[in-house]
């Protein structure tokens, strides 16, 4: 069976990442979603608490819509350093494959490297980054997954 972690920030790429994932999951793929707030020392406010809800929940229902059954689906909320933290999500359930998009930041933001880059470094997963630039109308909405 395999595992696949989607790390989310909110973004359409997370959205994007999320829905290339019909291209390489069955059935019996099992989904951790994973939000990581930055940790400030002073613990999780109830407001950031909703919004990892909300952000998790809306990967979620674009699994769902996919096809996926929400049971497989583990939505994960953690503070600290996202590329940290991350790669230790990905450690503890043990997953085949980290599915990530990338914003194709340019210019000083590439110059001090990403969440997407730093995972990349700390990481001995497989690693799938979605450009921002795939085209998501190559994939099928409407088929379930194989």
């Amino acid at each position: 069976m395999m595992k696949i972690l989607l790390p989310t920030d909110g973004s359409i790429y997370s959205e994007n990442a999320a829905r290339i994932t019909k291209r390489i999951a069955n059935e019996d793929t099992e989904f951790i979603i994973l939000h990581v707030l930055a940790d400030k020392g002073m613990g999780m406010k109830s407001w950031q608490k909703e919004g990892a809800d909300y952000i998790l929940s809306s990967i979620e229902k674009i699994l769902v819509e996919m096809g996926f059954d929400s049971y497989r689906i583990k939505k994960v909320v953690e503070e600290g350093n996202a590329p940290a933290r991350i790669v230790e999500v990905a450690n503890l359930y043990d997953v085949d494959l980290i599915v990530m998009g990338n914003q194709g930041k340019s210019g000083l933001k590439k110059i001090l490297g990403s969440v997407t880059a730093k995972v990349l470094e700390l990481s001995d997963r497989l690693i799938l980054v979605v450009p921002p630039n795939y085209k998501l109308s190559q994939i099928d909405k409407s088929s379930a997954p194989v």
